[in-house]
This record gives C-alpha cells, structure tokens and sequence, in this order.
C-alpha cells in the first residue's frame, strides 16, 4: 500500500488495527498527530486552499524525514477542511522533494517504510539510514545504507545500494541488506542480486533463497536461507548466524531502545541465536541462556553478567 493512500485512511480513520500499528511506525507520525490535533475546531466562511499553499511555501523546506518536532498552526478554517488541509501539508512535508538528497534515518526502536521515485518499496530498520537523490533517480537508481533495510525493486535500470562494506545491484528483485561493524549480508527473496565489494568488483550472485556474508572485502559464508530468514525482522525477529556476542547486544539495544552493560562477558564469543522485538527479559533470556549468561536490570541499564 502506498504511503498517500495510508494516509488518507488514517485521517478518514478507516485503518485496520494492523494498518494503524505499522502507521505508527512512521517517523513523521507524531508531527502528524499534533498537526491534525492543531486543525481541529477551527471555522470560518471560507477555505482558501491556494492561499493555504502559499503559506506553507514560506515555511522550511526541509526534506529530512527525521525532524520530529516541525509544528504548522493553521488559521481559522471549516471544520470540513481540516483534514485535506492536513493531507496538503504532509505531503508537502514529509513526501520527498525533487532535486533535494533525501534522507531517511531512524533511531533506536524505530524503523519506517516507503517508496522510491520508480515505486520500489523499502523498509529501514531501527538505528539506520537510507540516502538518495530523487532528481538523478531517474537516470541513476542507486542509494547509501547504513544499517538494515529491505527492498522490493521494481524492473528496469540497474539499481544499486551502497553500503560501507560493499554493494549489491540488481535489475529487479526483492532483498535484505545488513551493513554493521565491518560485517556486509546480503539475503535474495527472489529475483537475482551481485554482490560488490567495496571496489566494485563482483565478489558472488544470489538467486532465490540464497544468502551471503562479506568481511574484509571477501565472501566469508554462504547459505541456503530457510523459510522467512530473509524477511524475519519485518515480522518482529532478529536473527544472527555465527555472529560475535558484541553484535547481538547491539541490536537488543538497538530494537528496545536501551542501554546493555556487556563489560563483565565476552563480548568476542561467537554466536548463533534468535530473538523477539516485544519483550525485553524474553529476547534477553533467548539470546544468552544458551551461553549461561544472566541479567539484571539497574536504573534504566541492563548488566551481562557469567
């Protein structure tokens, strides 16, 4: 579903409870709720929606999808307005501008969704970044990630996402990227993806169902993914093959949105674990029961301890 048409269900409050969790999701979803909060109850005789435009076009024009805290109070307007004037201005504000680098960076125990000038779809995971230009995408489909995200490319020219470790192009097709700590995993839902180094030179091809891990510039694993290993952090679980323990603390971390205390372990021990995104002493007990590794929660911080 595209993002306009989520919104227009949001404000006529015909979302599913599913639709409206994933909604909620979205980093511009608090300026929305105040926006909309902030159009209630105005009235006068007539909407002028031109003049409303001109108006907004004096304010900032900032693209970043990551400024929360941008507030628009409307003027006395009809009730009936509101909500197109909400729609007018969100778009405006949140919808990526032609001829600006677009930026789309999430913090800890955030993650957003959306579509690319050709229609490709993405999802950004929490504590990553997707940048590209929207003016050359047409001419050049190639993106910067740093984190996780998934795609869904649509077909055509080459499209391209770089990361730090490496990239992957593909002509059309539906992927995951993992960029972290040196670490580069690619993992092909279908289609067909090359992996780059940092070089550009291919280091291996994907097809359906096939993942790989990049280090130093080299294919250091591949493996036949299993059912939803691609995808599984949509649906609310990380999962890490033989990975260090550092990792897996980072994206507990990164998930709930909290502070891990990892000094009293070995943080270099190489691991193999699954974990859930909706309880915290659960994706902990999944994670480090298995190395005989226990916690304790203290003022906001959780400690590792053997």
């Amino acid at each position: 579903m595209k993002d306009d048409e989520i919104l227009h269900k949001w404000i006529d409050g015909e979302l599913t409870g599913e639709e409206l969790e994933i909604f909620k999701l979205r980093p511009e979803y608090d300026s929305l709720v105040e926006l909309y909060k902030n159009t209630d109850n105005f009235a006068v005789p007539d909407f002028d929606d031109q003049s409303m435009l001109e108006a907004v076009l004096k304010t900032d024009k900032s693209t970043r999808s990551s400024e929360l805290g941008r507030r628009i109070f409307l003027k006395s307007w009809m009730k009936y307005a509101a909500a197109a004037s909400v729609l007018i201005l969100a778009t405006w504000l949140f919808w990526p501008k032609s001829g600006a680098e677009v930026i789309y960076e999430m913090a800890k125990g955030e993650r957003t969704e959306g579509t690319l000038p050709d229609g490709s779809h993405f999802v950004v995971n929490a504590e990553s970044s997707l940048t590209y230009n929207a003016d050359s995408w047409a001419n050049d489909r190639s993106l910067q990630l740093k984190g996780e995200a998934f795609f869904e490319v649509k077909k055509g020219a080459k499209f391209t996402v770089n990361t730090p470790t490496g990239a992957v192009q593909v002509l059309g097709t539906q992927f995951n990227v993992w960029s972290r700590n040196g670490l580069l995993e690619v993992k092909c839902k279908s289609g067909k993806v090359a992996v780059l180094s940092t070089k550009g030179s291919v280091l291996d091809e994907l097809t359906k169902g096939q993942a790989l891990r990049i280090e130093g510039n080299k294919v250091s694993e591949k493996w036949p993914t299993q059912t939803g290993e691609d995808t599984s952090w949509l649906n609310g679980i990380s999962r890490f093959r033989k990975v260090p323990l550092q990792t897996v603390v980072e994206e507990l971390s990164r998930q709930f949105n909290v502070k891990i205390d990892a000094s009293k372990i070995d943080a270099k021990v190489i691991m193999s674990c699954n974990f859930q995104h909706k309880d915290l002493d659960l994706a902990l007990k999944t994670s480090f029961a298995p190395l005989n590794i226990i916690f304790e929660k203290r003022d906001g911080v959780v400690y590792l301890m053997e």
